[in-house]
């Protein structure tokens, strides 16, 4: 089996961090399906050399036309119908029935109809920056968050990867091994309202980013005595095979993530301890320091 660099690795499943969060505020523009079956999520900008520009939550990426297999729009416009504006149907004119000679005048007493009220707001994913500073301290064996006020064990020889909240814009810690073939990952994604703990956004980052991308199992969990979603997957990065676990929990309208990361080299013998950490985490009694949009 080919070995990853460490340096590559970790890039690698940096980057991931960003899809993993519990809805990604891509939530809009095109998708498009590839003949593998892969999936592009963004904005179609433009069209070069037999090739379509498309903007993402990674970056511009470049897509053959020869590749596509569909292409599909989440606005609600032509586009998405597929049906021209001169194709669309319009109710008749209605024809005014003249008014009877004997027919009662109209009276002013008459009570007007009556308002539907307004459809309730539809939650979604918010673009909100992490605070400048997130602050964290070691107890022991236990990492704990003071920013976002939440806890979890930490194994010995572990190391906190610094940084990493600039890298990716989402992750708040990440934390693995020496040998950088595991890594940990905390993000968190705020919402308009409540939030929704199944987005298919989440699994959607996961097949953008693996090769062969397997969803092994999905199921509705507890965590902390909240309830959860959790998702068990494998697929191909760089070359090589990676085991992974992804946990989504909410606390208001945040959906916090904590995702496991292996190699398949050493998933026989992380998986355990992946599950330990993902299972200790807490939220503590007192309030994230962070404003959180309502």
């Amino acid at each position: 089996m080919q070995r990853v660099s460490t340096r590559d690795s970790v890039r690698g499943l940096l980057a991931l961090s960003c899809a993993l969060a519990a809805g990604a505020a891509f939530a809009w523009g095109e998708e498009i399906t590839l003949h593998n079956g892969q999936k592009v999520v963004g904005t179609i900008v433009g069209f070069e050399n037999e090739m379509f520009r498309v903007e993402t939550e990674f970056g511009f990426a470049l897509v053959r036309k020869d590749r596509v297999r569909s292409i599909s729009f989440s606005s609600n416009s032509s586009k998405e119908t597929g049906q021209k504006p001169s194709e669309r149907k319009s109710e008749p004119p209605t024809t005014a029935r003249p008014e009877s000679r004997n027919a009662p005048p109209p009276t002013t007493a008459a009570a007007a109809p009556a308002l539907k009220p307004p459809p309730p707001a539809v939650s979604k994913p918010l673009n909100e920056a992490l605070p400048t500073e997130i602050r964290e301290h070691m107890d022991g064996n236990s990492y704990i968050n003071d920013t976002f006020q939440f806890t979890m064990y930490k194994p010995p020889g572990w190391k906190i990867h610094e940084g990493v909240p600039r890298e990716t814009g989402r992750a708040i810690v990440a934390m693995g091994p020496e040998d950088e073939q595991t890594l940990l990952i905390v993000d968190r994604q705020v919402w308009s309202g409540t939030p929704d703990l199944k987005s298919g956004t989440a699994e959607a980052g996961l097949r953008h980013t693996y090769e062969n991308y397997q969803a092994v199992s999905e199921s509705a969990i507890q965590l902390d005595g909240r309830p959860a979603f959790r998702r068990d997957f494998s697929g191909l990065m760089e070359g090589a095979e990676w085991h992974g676990m992804s946990v989504h929990v909410a606390h208001g309208n945040t959906v916090f993530g904590i995702t496991g990361l292996t190699s398949a080299e050493t998933f026989q013998f992380q998986q355990a301890l992946l599950n330990k950490i993902i299972n200790s985490f807490r939220f503590l009694a007192g309030k994230p320091e962070v404003s959180v949009a309502r």
